[in-house]
């Protein structure tokens, strides 16, 4: 989905075009000859803006914008009839012309957009499979990675992402356990603690995470989440230990979003903690595990809307 602002811009800048080139071309003379020729190539910018607006908005923005034009340019044809006949000849032409070059580019344009967006959601159908098959084998259940995508997604919209940045947030968030495909079941699924060895290779998935991800061109801005998602902002994390900024936002946010998933979901050893409970417990932390900053934006969220989330995904 574009921008409002983007898209109102975008207007502006065609309005703007579009009111300049009828200005030059209503004052601009027919006589003498070399005024004559200037004449005609004002004209011909008058197929600028339906292109445009068929780039920028497709078939029904070019519609719009090739009818503004071709309303401007009747009138002056209306007000400075030309007697010759193939000059007349010439500004129906080109008054065809418009429709076609706005209409079809804009069809076209629109033929692409949705095309892409056929492909984009195949990808995302593709990765869900993927991520539903991983989250089975370990959680059995194949929805923790969706809610804890889409708590990851609400916390950003309270932290003032915009969207485009909170479509590749929330990738990262649902493909942050990718790399325990390179876990063995023997310590993934281990229902003992784990020794220090059995740790030392639970403690590589990010990297195998990251290896995984990185080689898939569109999710590039995700492969770094899923490299930090185990950091802490006090450094203590893994892999790399980054500390306070040096971890990416994306990860930072993701951080408060799975412990909050975990402290409210059930496990083997304990029962799930209410919403109240967990933003308890997480509050906590401030300062160690998670950034002030992203806590203050969790804070913003109403309970409700947190339950809404873990209701969807039960």
């Amino acid at each position: 989905m574009s921008n409002p602002n983007d898209a109102r811009k975008k207007v502006v800048v065609l309005a703007l075009l579009t009111g300049s080139i009828a200005l030059l071309h209503y004052a601009t003379p027919t006589e003498p000859h070399f005024s004559h020729e200037i004449h005609i190539v004002l004209r011909k910018l008058y197929f600028l803006p339906p292109v445009i607006a068929a780039a920028w908005f497709g078939f029904r923005g070019a519609c719009v914008t090739t009818l503004v034009v071709s309303v401007l340019f009747i009138l002056h044809a209306i007000l400075d009839w030309p007697a010759n006949y193939m000059e007349q000849a010439n500004q129906v032409g080109e008054l065809a012309g418009f429709w076609v070059a706005g209409a079809l580019p804009g069809w076209l344009f629109d033929r692409q957009r949705s095309l892409l967006k056929e492909l984009a959601n195949a990808n995302e159908e593709t990765l869900l499979g993927l991520v539903s098959a991983l989250d089975l084998r370990e959680h059995n259940t194949s929805l923790h990675s969706q809610r804890v995508r889409e708590y990851t997604e609400l916390i950003a919209g309270r932290f003032g992402v915009d969207e485009k940045t909170r479509r590749v947030i929330g990738m990262g968030a649902l493909l942050h356990d990718v790399g325990k495909i390179a876990v063995p079941d023997g310590i993934l699924l281990k229902p003992d603690n784990l020794t220090d060895a059995e740790w030392q290779e639970m403690r590589k998935h990010p990297e195998a995470g990251y290896q995984i991800v990185k080689q898939i061109g569109f999710l590039k801005d995700a492969a770094e989440i899923v490299h930090a998602h185990h950091e802490r902002y006090d450094g203590k994390g893994y892999p790399r230990g980054l500390k306070g900024d040096e971890i990416p936002l994306g990860a930072r946010l993701f951080m408060v979003a799975d412990v909050y998933d975990a402290l409210t979901s059930q496990r083997p050893y304990r029962s799930p903690m209410t919403c109240e409970e967990a933003t308890a417990e997480i509050v906590g932390e401030d300062g160690g595990h998670f950034d002030p900053s992203v806590l203050a934006a969790f804070m913003a969220i109403a309970p409700e809307e947190l339950r809404q989330i873990a209701d969807r995904y039960r």
